[in-house]
């Protein structure tokens, strides 16, 4: 069988995005060093709200790219708030983790399972003391590497350990409220209600749902 599994940029599902430092960007390096910044590669991409300037999408809502269990909720003097997710089978790979940087109000907490699509922070500015402009940094690691961490110049590390999220989710985006369940039980009336695979799809409305058992 064929795993199903609801992939979305991690804004609302009907929300366009303009990325504006792509994953491993040489335009970030010089950038950087323009800056007065140490030189560092860009391990993932930074997102902003399509249509908006300067801080106009600070406090626009960051949601879960994929379903998936908060492995890590910190705070951190330059990337100022980091959540990671930990996401099992999801296409192409047997496990992924998502980073979210730079972000503001986290409202989940280590532990949590949440789906595809559910807030869990909002866009922020990072670094308090010399903050960018609002954005979120967005990363897919390949690896559990550490929330905080950044491996500067060193490419083959990053190509080992990280994947870009922009040709990713192109790749396998899918909005339509769709899950799969592996021990899926139903709540009805009904207490001889067998267990076992389901596919479950819900309507954007939420008023209809639609159930077909698969083994």
């Amino acid at each position: 069988m064929v795993m199903i599994m609801r992939i979305l940029w991690p804004v609302r599902p009907e929300t366009a995005v303009r990325i504006d430092a792509k994953f491993l960007d040489p335009q970030y390096v010089s950038w950087r060093r323009k800056a007065g910044l140490p030189a560092a590669e860009h391990t993932g991409i930074d997102i902003n709200i399509a249509g908006t300037y300067g801080d106009g999408d600070e406090g626009y809502p960051v949601i879960a790219f994929a379903e998936g269990k908060v492995v890590s909720v910190s705070r951190h003097r330059v990337w100022g708030w980091i959540i990671l997710i930990e996401h099992d089978k999801v296409p192409g790979y047997s496990k992924l983790w998502s980073q979210y940087a730079h972000v503001k109000f986290p409202c989940v907490a280590v532990g949590d399972y949440v789906m595809a699509g559910e807030a869990i922070a909002s866009i922020g500015k990072g670094d308090p003391l010399a903050p960018f402009l609002a954005h979120l940094h967005f990363e897919i690691r390949k690896r559990p590497v550490a929330p905080d961490y950044w491996p500067g110049m060193n490419k083959a590390e990053i190509l080992a350990n990280y994947i870009d999220p922009e040709a990713y989710i192109k790749q396998y985006r899918d909005s339509s409220w769709r899950f799969l369940r592996k021990n899926y039980q139903l709540i009805t009336p009904n207490p001889d209600t067998p267990t076992g695979q389901y596919i479950v799809n819900l309507d954007p409305a939420g008023d209809k749902v639609w159930i077909r058992k698969t083994s």
